[in-house]
């Protein structure tokens, strides 16, 4: 099991997959053990594990699973797996909003100057394109030409991003292969690196709830959803392969949906005209 895992690992890192999702897959299989591969059993997987998980970490399970199959090529019917699992609500995932942006570009724990601009542009960039934070600092000041920010994303699939002027404004040479995003020592930055620097930042204003580089990536879907963007649009702009993935991406908060539900009473005043008195 040990050398299957080991030749496992090594394709999930060619298919450039994030550390943690790797991590999670391998331990998925881990815990599946060496049970066969079979549409009866993984449903028997499925029926022995309904009291121990939520439905949303049976799904994580499965979709660990599904991957793992894939890569064994084992055919599996995987609606005859997932139709014992019951359907639940998405919860909702914090996302920022234009406010709360300020507020993060507003304190700083650095001391360099060079570094506090650095820190906001990274907050820029991922708050205006909603990139990975994988992509955002593989950025190089070539990847920008024609208006267009070439995007390496997963699989290494290319897109095109185009670039507001106040972002491009800071590709400042289509000719270098210099990285945008860089350390004082003109070395690229590392996922944790990046990480850090935007829980530090949301430390300081304190902001109610966590925030990661990946809660940058659901307030594009979700600020650009509720300004009328178009969902296929969006679905580009962040490089879905799926459309039904971009739709998860948007999570509007409890008053949001509320604000939006209560104008059935709201705009129209004549339905409710009167009063229930118990």
């Amino acid at each position: 099991m040990k050398n299957n895992l080991t030749s496992y690992q090594n394709w999930l890192k060619r298919q450039d997959l994030a550390t943690n999702t790797i991590n999670n897959y391998l331990q998925v299989i881990n815990l599946y053990g060496n049970k066969s591969l079979t549409t009866n059993k993984l449903r028997d997987y499925v029926k022995k594990n309904l009291a121990n998980y939520q439905p949303s970490s049976l799904y994580t399970k499965i979709k660990a699973l599904t991957v793992y199959t894939r890569y064994k090529k084992i055919k599996i019917n995987w609606e005859r797996v997932l139709r014992l699992i019951p359907k639940y609500q998405q919860k909702f995932f914090p996302t920022l909003t234009e406010k709360e942006l300020e507020q993060l570009k507003e304190v700083r724990f650095e001391e360099n100057e060079w570094i506090y601009q650095r820190n906001n542009l990274i907050i820029d960039f991922f708050f205006f394109t909603g990139m990975r934070v994988s992509e955002l600092i593989k950025i190089k000041m070539s990847d920008y030409n024609n208006e267009n920010l070439k995007i390496t994303g997963k699989g290494n699939k290319i897109r095109y991003f185009p670039l507001p002027e106040f972002l491009a404004d800071k590709l400042t040479n289509s000719y270098s292969d210099k990285y945008l995003f860089t350390t004082k020592h003109g070395k690229m930055l590392t996922r944790v690196m990046v990480g850090k620097i935007i829980e530090m930042r949301s430390k300081l204003a304190k902001l109610n709830k966590t925030i990661t580089p990946h809660t940058f990536r659901r307030t594009f879907a979700t600020l650009s959803h509720n300004k009328g963007t178009n969902l296929t649009t969006i679905q580009k702009l962040l490089g879905h392969s799926n459309i039904e993935t971009t739709a998860t991406y948007i999570h509007n908060d409890q008053k949001t949906l509320y604000d939006d539900y209560s104008k059935l009473w709201k705009d129209n005043p004549n339905l409710v005209n009167y009063r229930t008195k118990f």
